[in-house]
């Protein structure tokens, strides 16, 4: 996702949390800063946020055949990916629809992941979960009054050394650019056509940034008047142009930990990838050559437009469900 829908995708998951009112102290830390704090959402992007990484800096987790030790360890079958994420995620549903590309031999295939040094992003999205939740236990006067329980040792901190409900705010933000990052299916994909200088990648991300619109663009987010209220609201006239429709409760993560739910969230956005361009020509490996252009995919005829509307609806509210589910997470630990 490019920085306008990155903005919107996590300014979207305080409205879902705060509808939804079952950790509604997450939303009184976060909803007070929705305007500043969201360039967190975008600054990975950022060139100097990657010095002493990689180009991509953990944003992706490309996933392809794996032919090597332990087999048997990299096969998901799809019972258990619907069983580790659940039904209120929509990949679910759309890989189940697409039975003709994604057929049981394919889900009975090793897939794997082996992403050099600042290409896991997995990795970042634990990193900062930690991160947060050090930042929460550690947080000033005003965060100790939103925070459940009582942090025994902190009156030893000296208050200069406390991180204020801002800061967490902003590293909240930079969790959801990895938490969004894993919907993407072209950063889940290792194949060549999923670059993001071969054309797909690069015009999916500007078709999703067109349609949510210049409101969530940086220079105009960052000198907003308006309010948190109208902030959010702004988001949520968002959803009917994707078609989206969320349910009332956000669930737990049905996996052992935000790494392990990560892994499994790209597994399926792999799966997209695949009903995206088709194995069976642009193959996994040896590696097509053959790129896959946007418009043939998605613009010259009817059903190319129905499966990118299905994509879009699809990687956008489950890349807002991930968010909340995420924060959440963190904020249960103290519950």
């Amino acid at each position: 996702m490019d920085q306008r829908t990155h903005a919107w995708i996590a300014i979207r998951a305080i409205r879902l949390l705060e509808a939804e009112n079952q950790v509604p102290r997450i939303v009184e830390l976060l909803r007070p800063h929705v305007k500043e704090a969201a360039i967190g959402a975008w600054i990975p992007d950022k060139r100097d946020a990657k010095l002493g990484g990689s180009k991509t800096q953990n944003h992706i987790f490309k996933m392809g055949p794996y032919d090597g030790f332990l087999k048997s360890r990299f096969v998901v079958s799809q019972k258990k990916l619907a069983q580790k994420l659940g039904p209120e995620r929509q990949v679910l549903a759309f890989l189940a629809e697409h039975e003709d590309i994604l057929d049981s031999d394919w889900w009975k295939q090793p897939y794997k992941a082996d992403p050099p040094p600042g290409q896991h992003l997995p990795n970042r999205a634990m990193a900062l979960t930690i991160n947060n939740l050090d930042m929460l236990i550690l947080g000033d006067q005003p965060v100790q009054e939103i925070l459940p329980g009582r942090v025994a040792f902190i009156e030893k901190v000296k208050p200069a050394l406390r991180c204020s409900s801002g800061q967490i705010a902003l590293f909240f933000f930079m969790l959801s650019h990895f938490a969004a990052d894993a919907l993407m299916p072209c950063h889940c994909d290792e194949r060549d056509l999923s670059d993001y200088n071969n054309g797909l990648h690069m015009q999916l991300e500007k078709h999703w940034s067109k349609k949510v619109g210049t409101y969530f663009t940086e220079k105009k987010l960052m000198e907003n008047e308006a309010d948190a209220q109208e902030v959010l609201d702004q988001a949520e006239s968002i959803d009917q142009k994707f078609a989206l429709q969320f349910a009332d409760t956000i669930p737990e993560l049905g996996a052992r930990d935000i790494w392990e739910e990560m892994v499994l969230v790209c597994r399926a956005s792999f799966g997209v990838a695949s009903v995206i361009a088709p194995p069976a020509k642009w193959p996994y490996k040896p590696a097509s050559q053959e790129p896959a252009p946007f418009e043939s995919l998605f613009e010259q005829d009817e059903a190319g437009a129905a499966l990118l509307a299905e994509v879009d609806r699809v990687a956008l509210h489950d890349a807002v469900l991930n968010v909340a589910m995420a924060w959440k997470h963190i904020w249960q630990k103290f519950s």
